[in-house]
């Protein structure tokens, strides 16, 4: 008897365990950033098998394609593995409350209960093993209904997250500098604003502030579209928040651009960088992002001349130099940490193109 109590104990919590971790992870819009919720089980496995992939694709040098097809499979293939682990997870459960209750002609073995679980869940239905009595048969059709409801939310999950996903990285494609080269965040404010039109400057972080909401939303309720990787190796969306705030950060010099649009993006920028990095430890990088003074100087003097050099109206350096330092500590830490963790590449490309830009016309003196 209580070998029999044990077991559908067992079964209970491992069913109630599973179906609530689906729920959370394919229904639950709430980005809930505790410590309980990282403890079930679709958290621990993605995290031990992020660090068993991250163990191999570290050891390959970033100039081989195989390491970026490695990192790009993991989440398609981590979603699948979830999956087979809520199914696992809800059949054996189910099995051992049959065991644990009886009423199965033609199960004599839990390892039976179990074989009859599965064909139940996924209402096959041989009818070599049959319910007998009004538990055995009411619970069946219980089962039953949570293999149809753990196949639907799978299946009605998948629209929602690539849909998310198109909607990341379609906006990417169109960072561009018209170089060709790696876009650095002052050849995309020159790009963006080739009039020196602060106005222009503002329209662009208009949009990416819209694409960095979303992004927080999507990525908070849904948390495994951190790992979905771009098709292109050159371009990662790590790194391309971390080149648009930086973009926007210059921004703030400009007078007609400072508290605008790119104020708020990075805003949002941050928001989402703090979001992604709670429970983190970034004593390590904020150590590495730290600059002396000299260096800090050197470096936001030589951003501010050339803006100006672009025609730019600019506020005065000194509020320059402490406004950016004080914004980019606030975000650099977190950032570099990301990158870092998941194997970003260190730089973004724009997609290859042959076409180039016209040249400027000669002014005769």
């Amino acid at each position: 008897m209580i070998v029999r109590i044990l077991l559908i104990a067992l079964g209970l919590i491992l069913v109630l365990v599973s179906f609530t971790d689906l729920v959370n992870t394919l229904v639950t819009t709430s980005s809930s950033q505790s410590r309980f919720a990282d403890r079930w089980p679709s958290r621990l496995v993605g995290r031990v098998a992020f660090r068993l992939v991250r163990t191999v694709a570290v050891r390959i040098p970033e100039d081989r394609p195989v390491r970026e097809r490695l990192l790009a499979t993991f989440g398609p293939i981590l979603l699948l593995v979830l999956l087979a682990l809520w199914v696992f997870l809800q059949v054996v459960g189910f099995g051992l409350i049959w065991a644990g209750i009886g009423g199965l002609d033609g199960a004599d073995s839990v390892l039976d209960s179990i074989y009859y679980s599965g064909v139940s869940f996924f209402t096959i239905g041989f009818g070599d093993v049959v319910p007998v009595g009004f538990v055995p048969r009411g619970g069946i059709l219980i089962e039953a209904f949570a293999g149809v409801v753990t196949t639907a939310l799978v299946i009605g999950y998948l629209p929602t997250l690539y849909g998310a996903y198109s909607d990341r990285e379609r906006a990417l494609m169109t960072i561009d500098d018209g170089s060709g080269d790696r876009i650095t965040p002052t050849s995309l404010v020159l790009a963006w604003a080739p009039d020196a039109d602060p106005a222009r400057l503002d329209a662009r972080f208009a949009e990416w502030e819209r694409w960095a909401t979303s992004v927080a939303e999507t990525h908070g309720s849904a948390p495994m579209l951190r790992l979905f990787r771009s098709h292109d190796r050159r371009q990662n969306w790590i790194t391309a928040l971390g080149l648009l705030s930086d973009a926007a950060l210059q921004a703030q010099m400009i007078v007609g651009a400072s508290n605008g649009s790119s104020y708020w993006f990075l805003r949002r920028a941050e928001t989402l960088f703090s979001q992604m990095t709670v429970r983190a430890d970034l004593d390590e990088y904020r150590a590495a992002t730290l600059m002396s003074d000299e260096e800090r100087e050197r470096v936001v003097r030589e951003l501010y001349d050339r803006l100006d050099r672009h025609g730019f109206e600019l506020l005065p350096f000194e509020m320059c130099l402490d406004e950016l330092s004080a914004l980019r500590d606030m975000y650099a830490p977190a950032m570099e940490y990301l990158i870092d963790s998941l194997l970003c590449p260190r730089g973004f490309w724009a997609p290859r193109s042959s076409v180039m830009p016209m040249p400027s016309p000669v002014t005769e003196p």
